[in-house]
């Protein structure tokens, strides 16, 4: 049975199978990643850094804003400012692109810039900089920057394409070399993800979730529901069912259009894990 995490402004909340959510730690802390990792919950703030949750006792792995966690293999890795990689379990630095940001600019909105995804394409590990370049390597240490470049928010790995959703749409490539932009979402976008038949992507808008079967053209969906929080990946996917929320969780069926409300009167979510 899938277990499914609300990373908030005010904590972590899980959904219950009756359909709420109870808060599961850190009430004070704006969370944007949690992750279940070898039976511990695991937090990322950009404000306070990385934490094991221990009942209701937080221990702080690393300090430096924290904006993602990912599971690679057998680690745990999360993604501080700087940008900065790091062991989420042991806090040991695997990777500093500092030198890159002072080199190439990179800065985000709210300070130093910060790799805001990571996955595996082909035989490289690709990771994107908010703001800053697109990085390509054999390993983590080897990440070095292409030449594809914007406010670069998450990756999906599908369909023998890389699909990199930006501040101004989607994008696609098959080599990291040419980039082509999807004809589709033209706003700001993330968290795409594959749901069953759709690839799966949300837009800031009134109508945020868009679809598509080949990641190349999009369809918005017919469906009214409130925008995400710029930085929020508002959006994640339960087979071929949608899983979208911002102070409610909405469940939507893609083929067949159908809504379902769960959890209501939440802090503004601000990511969705499912595990």
């Amino acid at each position: 049975m899938h277990r499914i995490f609300l990373a908030t402004e005010g904590g972590v909340y899980e959904l219950i199978p009756t359909g709420g959510a109870h808060r599961i730690c850190c009430p004070d802390l704006e969370v944007v990643d949690a992750a279940l990792f070898e039976g511990h919950l695991y937090v990322c703030s950009p404000a306070h850094g990385v934490y094991e949750v221990k009942g209701r006792q937080l221990r702080r792995i690393s300090p430096g804003g924290c904006w993602r966690l990912v599971k690679l293999g057998d680690n745990l890795i999360a993604s501080l400012e700087g940008p900065v990689l790091v062991d989420a379990v042991s806090g040991a630095k695997v990777a500093d692109l500092t030198g890159y940001a002072d080199e190439l600019g990179w800065r985000y909105k709210r300070g130093p810039a910060h790799i805001s995804d990571i996955v595996l394409f082909k035989d490289r590990l690709v990771a994107s900089v908010e703001e800053g370049n697109l990085l390509a390597g054999a390993d983590l240490s080897e990440l070095r920057p292409v030449k594809f470049r914007g406010e670069l928010h998450a990756l999906l790995s599908d369909l023998g394409r890389l699909f990199i959703a930006t501040s101004t749409g989607v994008y696609y490539t098959k080599d990291l070399e040419t980039f082509n932009m999807s004809r589709g979402p033209t706003g700001y976008t993330h968290a795409v993800g594959r749901c069953g038949g759709y690839l799966a992507v949300h837009e800031v808008s009134n109508k945020p979730i868009w679809v598509s079967v080949d990641g190349i053209t999009w369809r918005n969906v017919p469906v009214a529901l409130p925008p995400p929080r710029h930085g929020a990946r508002s959006l994640a996917c339960l087979g071929a069912r949608a899983l979208y929320a911002v102070r409610q969780v909405y469940i939507i069926d893609l083929a067949r259009l159908i809504m379902e409300r769960l959890a209501s009167g939440l802090p503004i979510v601000l990511n969705i894990e499912i595990f």
